[in-house]
């Protein structure tokens, strides 16, 4: 039998043996998802390495791990641990140190987002990886005192996950930062990558994702009636309506893969109350990257989805934007981007009249659930 220590930080949390929690020391500094007999597999599981991309595969080879690895493998080299909270876990008879497990190693982020490393450290020092969720080639870097996440992806991923992000900005949007950086390849290739600046502040805040309170319920009257019980049990407002305008904007930029770990919260790092809801992050399959755009009220699917759901449209109608302020955006997201991407002759004008189809038919529908309430202001 093997047993195990959830820590937070450098305290003890909750006690697991094999895959099931046994004992819960420190409720509120859990993940929500751990508890007496909760599944740890489970918990660890949705904070581990996607197997299925290259790169990783060839990350378990360098650390001499088996891709179908069980939970005591995983557990003695990754540990568990993510860039982005203070959770981890090691056996009962271990008395590691965690800032030393979090130290940057160049070397694994070179192999988790290259698949190669021409560096020559010790591969046994340091972040792993292994917590670096996604099934896109990705890792995590550190420089000037910070984390940044590197992403790949297709030309049109990367423009539309950028765009994304200026369009969100202009209109005050609470989004993760993101920029553009290249490289060129020993062969002379010129590589271009996503990269994302972590939001919780070298986890001054944890992040916690919606599946650890949701599962893989994704239904949006299902999260609202919880936020709304999050609100009036912890005294506070914004849950809901956050979670609504990430619907909406979801829908204007027709990002078909948010789920329930790429949405949730941030909480205190000291006390594990709930602050708010995480910034937005993850549109590299929004806009074109998706589909052919070209807006259709009867087969926009995702703009259909928010406009069917009165809830949504309830809460939204009053934090609707301006159409001159969606027109500014697609104008500033637009230039910004052209910039980010200067050698590119991107049809720019699919983005901006997709966009502005989907908010003007939106409105349209609130109008209509309002009996010609909604006026643009």
């Amino acid at each position: 039998m093997n047993r195990y220590n959830i820590m937070h930080k450098d305290k003890l949390v909750a006690q697991a043996e094999d895959s099931r929690v046994t004992a819960v020391f420190d409720k509120a500094l859990c993940p929500n998802s751990i508890f007496v007999d909760a599944d740890l597999e489970v918990w660890l599981k949705s904070r581990s390495i996607d197997t299925h991309r290259s790169n990783s595969r060839r990350l378990y080879k360098f650390l001499r791990m088996k891709t179908d690895a069980d939970i005591d493998e995983i557990i003695n080299i990754g540990h568990g641990i993510t860039i982005t909270d203070n959770w981890w876990i090691q056996r009962e008879d271990e008395m590691l140190d965690y800032s030393s497990l979090k130290q940057y190693n160049e070397e694994l982020a070179d192999i988790s987002l290259y698949g190669f490393s021409n560096k020559c450290k010790d591969k046994s020092k340091g972040y792993t990886q292994l917590g670096t969720i996604g099934s896109y080639e990705k890792a995590w870097r550190f420089s000037d005192d910070a984390w940044y996440m590197y992403k790949l992806g297709s030309k049109t991923e990367l423009i539309s996950e950028y765009y994304a992000h200026c369009f969100l900005k202009k209109l005050n949007v609470n989004c993760a930062e993101y920029k553009v950086e290249r490289r060129v390849l020993e062969t002379g290739l010129e590589q271009e990558c996503i990269i994302t600046k972590d939001f919780t502040q070298n986890a001054l805040f944890d992040f916690e994702p919606f599946f650890n309170y949701f599962n893989d319920n994704e239904d949006p009257d299902f999260i609202l009636t919880r936020l709304a019980q999050m609100e009036k049990n912890n005294t506070m407002s914004g849950l809901v309506e956050d979670y609504v305008k990430m619907c909406y904007y979801d829908a204007l930029l027709m990002n078909v893969d948010r789920h329930n770990l790429n949405a949730g919260f941030l909480r205190d790092s000291e006390n594990g109350g709930i602050l708010c809801l995480a910034p937005c992050f993850d549109y590299n399959l929004s806009l074109s990257a998706a589909v052919s755009l070209h807006f259709s009220e009867d087969k926009s699917d995702l703009m259909k989805y928010f406009t069917e759901n009165d809830r949504l449209m309830e809460v939204m109608d009053p934090l609707m934007p301006g159409r001159e302020e969606i027109i500014s955006a697609v104008e500033t997201a637009e230039k910004k981007t052209k910039l980010a991407f200067p050698n590119d002759n991107f049809k720019y004008s699919l983005f901006s009249d997709y966009v502005i189809s989907a908010y003007d038919y939106c409105g349209k529908m609130i109008s209509k659930e309002n009996k010609n309430t909604y006026s643009r202001r």
